[in-house]
């Protein structure tokens, strides 16, 4: 099998980036005023300018009112916690979940031991239309960046579309999109039940999608959230997904710890096992395999430093893939997120 470039040749750029963060995380007053805060208000100031202009013209159209618009649930404050995490981490939940505003600039920086180093700039936006924020958001998302490595398929939003959220019966809550994924339509329904049991918040999450890309794709996700002292967070997901594009079933397992260490930075350690029932094994393609085909761990650190629109994340992971005959593979990944607008997590 191919390798790519070493690991050990890659430790002087991650020595780079990780001097280059340390640096931009120093304090410094003569930059209080500098020419990059005047920047980042004037490109702020304009996509909420841009913002209000849209949400005008398409509240508009829809001619709704606004009290009927807004008559949804009122926010689930025994979830808040929870919800605090997932969007402090910028996870796939809560990307699919939120109706926050964001415009999002991340630089991405990934280093492999077995595949090739990828650098690249990514932008993600959502944006409710404030007469109607309860149900109606339009997003911007490259679709790489919310699909898991491991994952064949992409049931996330992803693309530019709209989004429109209502609350069911039975209190199963709906999010509907309408998208692009490049030049490629997609529709989407996505529904989940919020519960608690004793000490644990459970949260089933199905989603539909059908695509002229992908063709039809569903996806099940169980989460079993329990909180410890200081809001620290244990989570089990359970999940599953088919494809008309793939053969049977991909299913996981993933334990994550989220660790409240200071104010402005989390730690969130995961263990993660895949497999795929019609798995066809690396060296003897025609043999099926179907027991769990790759374990990863990782540890993430994610911080906000030296502004409140700029964050930095560490996240080193080692896996154990059949296709590698269960060999370590390393890897470690550097997040650089600025955000504009009306952000203020």
């Amino acid at each position: 099998m191919q390798s790519f470039l070493p690991f050990k040749k890659i430790i002087p750029l991650i020595v780079f980036s990780i001097l280059s963060t340390v640096l931009m995380a120093t304090p410094s007053k003569t930059i209080e005023n500098s020419y990059i805060d005047h920047m980042h208000k004037k490109i702020s100031n304009k996509i909420i300018e841009w913002s209000d202009i849209l949400d005008n013209n398409i509240s508009s159209w829809l001619e709704n009112d606004n009290e009927t618009c807004c008559a949804l649930e009122s926010p689930n404050t025994a979830n808040a916690n929870i919800e605090d995490i997932d969007a402090f981490f910028q996870n796939e939940r809560y990307l699919n979940e939120t109706r926050d505003i964001y415009v999002r600039l991340r630089i991405r920086n990934e280093f492999y031991s077995r595949q090739s180093n990828k650098i690249n700039v990514r932008i993600s936006a959502r944006l409710p239309f404030d007469k109607c924020k309860k149900q109606w958001n339009i997003f911007l998302e490259d679709v790489s960046s919310n699909k898991s490595e491991i994952k064949k398929t992409d049931t996330s939003g992803g693309g530019v579309g709209i989004n429109y959220f209502r609350e069911g019966k039975f209190g199963i809550k709906g999010n509907y999109s309408l998208g692009l994924q490049g030049s490629d339509p997609y529709v989407r329904a996505r529904y989940r039940l919020p519960m608690k049991f004793d000490i644990w918040e459970i949260e089933p999450v199905q989603t539909f999608k059908y695509s002229t890309k992908y063709y039809f794709e569903e996806e099940t996700n169980i989460y079993f959230d329990r909180f410890f002292d200081k809001n620290n967070l244990l989570r089990i997901q359970l999940h599953r997904e088919t494809a008309s594009t793939i053969n049977g079933t991909d299913y996981g397992l993933t334990l994550q710890y989220f660790w409240n260490l200071e104010e402005n930075g989390k730690l969130e350690f995961t263990q993660s096992f895949f497999g795929n029932t019609h798995y066809n094994d690396y060296y003897e393609f025609d043999k099926k395999y179907s027991g769990i085909n790759n374990y990863v761990s990782s540890i993430s650190w994610r911080q906000n430093i030296w502004r409140d629109w700029f964050y930095y994340e560490i996240k080193p992971s080692v896996n154990f893939h059949k296709d590698y005959a269960y060999k370590a593979s390393y890897s470690i990944r550097f997040n650089f997120d600025f955000y504009f607008g009306n952000f203020n997590k």
